[in-house]
């Protein structure tokens, strides 16, 4: 099989109906994606655990629930946690419980929904989220800029450094 460009990104040359292509160019796409995706966020993981203690996941849903400044932070029900960070509910659950035994946030019953659970930030959550916020973003991107010396597509580096040239279409 021999590869033909699509854009910037390589895509496997099958034989076959264009709809066919297609796929497997999004599919190769996809794997492009999901390693590269893997490798930021083990950088990001390894450096957040040893500056802060605190790990993407951690730090990801103190961001989610923080809101710009604890006066305006609402809480938030644990689906629209899970459904923000990409988590299936009971991994969201665990982390919530260790995040809740750490003192960061509260949780408390829905009023109206006996088996719903809304978590906000407590103030610990907030001086965490102050601690770790602009740490992540650096770590983000330095992973990011490091990646130039990788094998890494160069469509999806362009996208991540915000290049002009990666606001293209993806056909």
């Amino acid at each position: 099989m021999s590869g033909t460009a699509h854009g910037d990104v390589v895509c496997e040359g099958r034989t076959g109906s264009a709809d066919d292509r297609t796929q497997s160019c999004a599919t190769d796409r996809w794997d492009a994606l999901d390693r590269l995706h893997r490798r930021v966020q083990a950088t990001v993981e390894r450096r957040l655990r040893e500056e802060t203690g605190f790990g993407v996941s951690e730090v990801q849903a103190l961001r989610h629930m923080g809101g710009d400044s604890a006066a305006d932070a609402e809480p938030l029900r644990l689906g629209d946690v899970a459904t923000r960070l990409g988590l299936s509910q009971s991994a969201t659950s665990r982390l919530m419980a260790r995040l809740r035994r750490q003192g960061l946030i509260i949780s408390s019953a829905v009023d109206h929904d006996r088996r719903g659970v809304q978590i906000l930030l407590a103030p610990a959550g907030h001086a965490a989220l102050r601690r770790t916020s602009s740490r992540y973003e650096q770590a983000v991107r330095d992973a990011v800029r490091d990646l130039g010396s990788q094998d890494t597509d160069p469509l999806l580096r362009q996208f991540l450094t915000g290049d002009s040239e990666a606001r293209t279409v993806i056909r």
